[in-house]
């Protein structure tokens, strides 16, 4: 789980003036925000949420462009191919960290075809199901799913959502099918209408359905429960150890983007996430910010990349 850290000092100018190399002023043209999952998911949600303070910031148009696909993979392919300028970014979310040990191929180099902006937000990960489904707790669901066949949705191959998917099955000694979908929003509309016994999502969706018993919580992942689910059990505490996958976002760009223009942009993030209507509306969905510096997101992503590398080399990923 990347640490959560507070936003810290205070977001510079975020016009890149001309330099002693001769930049160009940025941004000098609309941002086009790559999503590379279907509406209505953790990531969508995210930007979304991001976009109008990002367009007062920055002054210029914020374009959210979903491209998804099952492994968040098309997105990404187009940003690695854009212009180092800063005008084309890449939301990331698990996949994009844990793609190179699940996929034998990528049109793309997750480590050198890209450079971090920031991390943008971490989240747990909320098991929920079809309130037809008899168990009310984890350990009657994992009984459960040893008499019958049971399914889970999740937001795409890679995504933290199959992950968690695939480790409490690991852990449990399971096996759960996997269902994925283009996004956790489309994963949560399969469960709605009963075609899986269960999802694997986050904060950003479900609870109004949770308020109106259109499904049920089981467990959450982290050390200890969520303000805004405070009774709903973690998975350690319904007796499940070693099964905790958080989902995390990022934002990158195409390698070659001057530091100048990334730290602009992760200060632009910085200073829209401080804004207390902004705050507000993250914390309710329950996004935890981070905003990290470019540098500091390197790091993470490199060590993300390892981290998932090393879990493949134990576990099978690709289900």
């Amino acid at each position: 789980m990347i640490a959560r850290r507070n936003l810290f000092g205070a977001a510079t100018a975020f016009v890149v003036a001309g330099t002693a190399n001769a930049q160009p002023k940025f941004p000098s043209e609309p941002v086009r925000l790559v999503v590379p999952r279907a509406p209505g998911g953790g990531t969508d949600i995210l930007a979304r949420l991001l976009q109008p303070g990002l367009e007062k910031r920055l002054g210029v148009p914020i374009i959210v462009d979903n491209r998804p696909d099952a492994a968040a993979v098309m997105g990404a392919a187009i940003v690695t191919k854009a212009k180092p300028d800063g005008h084309t970014l890449l939301a990331t979310d698990n996949s994009f960290y844990q793609n190179p040990a699940i996929l034998d191929s990528l049109p793309y180099d997750t480590l050198n075809g890209f450079t971090a902006i920031t991390m943008l937000a971490q989240a747990p990960v909320l098991l929920i199901v079809h309130p037809d489904v008899p168990a009310k707790t984890l350990a009657e669901l994992l009984d459960l799913a040893k008499k019958t066949n049971l399914t889970f949705a999740s937001g795409g191959i890679g995504s933290s959502t199959h992950l968690m998917g695939v480790m409490v099955n690991l852990k449990a000694g399971t096996t759960i099918t996997h269902v994925p979908f283009k996004s956790s929003g489309q994963a949560l509309i399969a469960l709605l209408g009963g075609h899986v016994t269960m999802q694997y999502g986050g904060l950003a969706s479900a609870p109004p359905y949770i308020k109106d018993g259109k499904v049920r919580p089981i467990a959450i992942t982290g050390e200890k429960r969520d303000a805004t689910l405070p009774d709903v059990p973690t998975f350690t505490e319904s007796g499940l150890s070693g099964a905790d996958v958080s989902s995390v976002w990022g934002l990158h760009a195409a390698a070659g983007t001057p530091i100048e223009i990334r730290r602009a942009l992760r200060d632009a993030v910085a200073e829209v996430m401080r804004n207390p209507e902004t705050a507000k509306q993250l914390a309710e969905r329950g996004y935890q910010t981070i905003a990290s510096t470019p540098q500091e997101h390197q790091a993470q992503t490199e060590a993300l990349v390892a981290q998932w590398i090393e879990v493949g080399k134990k576990v099978n990923l690709k289900e």
